[in-house]
């Protein structure tokens, strides 16, 4: 017998341990469940009104500076979306005439639209009421300048802003009451345009309205219809709730000059209110109309919520926005929030809540607050009127005494 016959059994037996090794690897790979890959995030911002304003009364460097420390917050930002009130323009007329308290007119310098692009905003909603204040000449150069600049734009009737993300495209529409807008107070027209855009494949879909009655005390969502110098700016409830029925993935509102709050709705998220974010002259930034809300949504390609939080922004001296680590925005959106809703979408941290669930496991952890009963306006007191205490519920109330951080309410009242 030579070596490789003493060998022979040997080899068998190796041969037939591989192959029971094997055997049992591929039971145990059968027995796992396949390793689940992580859904692709679209990754979402959104801010209120920004007005950097004219070369004669903002030079280029101010504007520089209003957008200056927005840049880290956007920094894995895909798609960001921003209010811009009034054209860019150095054409046209005034289209109405000023009148304090009642008619303003905005415009901001047209080369100030790449200061834009370089803050990292993708797409601007012209629905409002002053994307027309110099006439239909400033809101076509507005346009002319969006398009060389390459800032999508939506607003008009039907119009839609889409960026594509990958393979997904992000469907923006832009609602206001406004005439050469797509009209907020259409709701079935809004709900409409919705359902076809959310009907294509591979598409989200984000709706921005500017609504709302304005004015520093009107930080509450009321029930029904709100008018403002005559005009009817939207039931914002009825309107937002039909839009996510229609397929809206996700819901943001501006108009009334200060924040206010998050509801989740079918496990979607609706922001009423992000303010002011950058606005220059002729725009109040005191009070709660210096609060700057810089939201951050995550969304899968298909519209779930994945996350998101309200990082705080305040605006200084030339409607600078400026990091806010007080975090005064958002501990003032948390409050209303709790006390306009059952299902409140922001945390006592700033984060999103993703379902209606999560929301309904917040709002029971903190007693329902108060809404606070109306102050008059200082300007009509012939002496300033003292701050007044914060009656229970409110933020620095009794009712809140427990909360895990301390509101500044007062200052903004």
């Amino acid at each position: 017998m030579n070596n490789l016959d003493k060998l022979w059994p040997y080899a068998q037996l190796f041969y037939i341990l591989v192959t029971l090794l094997l055997l049992a690897a591929g039971l145990l790979a059968l027995e796992q469940p396949a390793a689940v890959a992580a859904p692709r995030i679209i990754r979402l911002a959104a801010m209120g009104d920004i007005m950097l304003g004219p070369a004669s009364s903002t030079s280029a460097e101010t504007a520089r500076l209003a957008l200056a420390d927005l840049k880290t917050s956007l920094a894995d930002r895909q798609v960001v979306i921003g209010n811009l009130e009034g054209p860019l323009t150095n054409r046209g007329a005034p289209a109405k005439t000023p009148l304090d308290g009642r008619a303003y007119v905005f415009r901001t310098e047209p080369g100030y639209a790449k200061l834009l692009r370089e803050a990292g905003l993708t797409i601007l909603s012209l629905a409002n009421n002053h994307a027309r204040d110099y006439g239909q000449a400033g809101y076509d150069q507005t346009r002319e300048v969006l398009d060389s600049t390459g800032l999508l734009y939506t607003g008009g009737p039907g119009q839609v802003a889409r960026q594509k993300v990958g393979r997904t495209t992000v469907a923006v529409i832009g609602l206001a009451p406004n005439a050469g807008c797509q009209d907020l107070n259409d709701i079935p027209g809004a709900a409409a345009l919705v359902r076809e855009e959310a009907a294509k494949p591979d598409t989200l879909v984000v709706v921005v309205f500017h609504g709302g009655a304005e004015g520093s005390d009107k930080i509450y969502v009321p029930q029904g219809l709100e008018t403002f110098l005559g005009e009817r700016r939207g039931d914002l409830r009825a309107l937002s709730r039909a839009l996510i029925d229609a397929g809206a993935h996700l819901v943001v509102g501006h108009g009334p000059h200060v924040p206010r709050g998050l509801e989740i709705y079918k496990d979607r998220l609706i922001a009423y209110s992000l303010g002011n974010f950058a606005t220059g002259p002729g725009i109040s930034i005191s009070g709660r109309q210096g609060l700057a809300p810089l939201l951050l949504v995550d969304l899968t390609p298909e519209g779930r919520l994945m996350g998101g939080r309200v990082v705080s922004f305040k605006q200084e001296r030339h409607g600078q926005a400026k990091l806010d680590q007080n975090e005064e925005a958002m501990k003032l959106m948390h409050h209303l929030s709790l006390a306009d809703f059952d299902h409140p979408g922001l945390g006592a941290d700033g984060s999103v809540m993703m379902t209606e669930s999560a929301a309904r496991a917040l709002a029971g952890a903190f007693p329902r607050p108060a809404r606070a009963r109306p102050t008059a306006v200082a300007a009509a007191s012939p002496k300033p009127a003292a701050a007044p205490k914060p009656s229970k519920g409110e933020p620095g109330g009794q009712q809140n005494q427990a909360a895990p951080f301390r509101y500044a309410w007062d200052v903004y009242r």
